[in-house]
């Protein structure tokens, strides 16, 4: 009797194997986020390179940069780095982290390879001790996993506005009580065009395009407000 596709399908997703990544595979870790991103939120990618700056970075998290392996190919890969909170009433929380690029390759996609590399990382966050993962993204995927809006943390971003795709994942019961503040990542997550251009050559040369979907999610990036001041204690 020939097994169902569903069954096939949750067979293929207990075959994942979630691991640290080696120093020696930070290249082709590079290359499948390349490959991952190309052309998805934006004509081209800069997240391979983000991953090469914030691996040579102060806040890179070795323990957290993680890989999925599936029949002994590397086809996911997430990466953390130390971010901060400064709160409204003056202090400073450095016990946060961030994660991304988090990419798995194009076809290997609706396979539960993203969710496995977040699940397994929040724990690991979790054991390491930190208060909690913030993220910016889209929340109609990052929701299922249980990271929910800033706002309801009273979390904005640099610009001081609460953003749609600023979320957050509390590590334990209360961890962002009294946390509310203005959120920001690694510097090493800012780079200048010319870098990036020249870097790229050291990859095989694609080409860029646009889709419909670029144009959808940035205007779900755009999407932020100042935060009301009656509400401000």
């Amino acid at each position: 009797k020939r097994p169902n596709t569903l069954c096939l399908q949750r067979l293929r997703r207990t075959m994942v194997e979630v691991r640290p990544v080696e120093v020696a595979e930070f290249r082709a870790t590079e290359e499948l986020i390349r490959e991952a991103f190309w052309n998805h939120f934006q004509p081209g990618a800069d997240e391979h390179f983000i991953a090469h700056n914030l691996r040579k970075g102060t806040d890179y998290v070795p323990e957290l940069d993680l890989v999925a392996v599936l029949e002994g190919k590397l086809v996911g890969s997430i990466v953390y780095s130390k971010s901060k909170i400064d709160t409204n009433d003056g202090r400073s929380f450095t016990d946060v982290v961030t994660f991304g690029p988090l990419g798995v390759l194009p076809e290997y996609r609706n396979r539960g390879i993203a969710a496995k590399l977040i699940q397994e990382s929040l724990r690991l966050a979790k054991e390491m001790g930190f208060r909690a993962v913030i993220i910016q993204g889209d929340p109609r995927f990052y929701g299922r996993l249980g990271f929910r809006c800033g706002e309801k943390y009273d979390l904005t971003n640099v610009e001081k506005q609460f953003c749609v795709g600023l979320m957050a994942y509390q590590l334990f019961e209360g961890a962002l009580d009294g946390a509310g503040g203005c959120f920001s990542e690694s510097e090493s997550f800012g780079f200048a065009e010319e870098a990036l251009a020249e870097f790229d050559t050291s990859f095989p040369p694609k080409e860029k395009g646009e889709s419909a979907f670029q144009s959808e999610f940035a205007v779900l990036l755009s999407l932020c407000y100042a935060k009301d001041p009656k509400y401000t204690s």
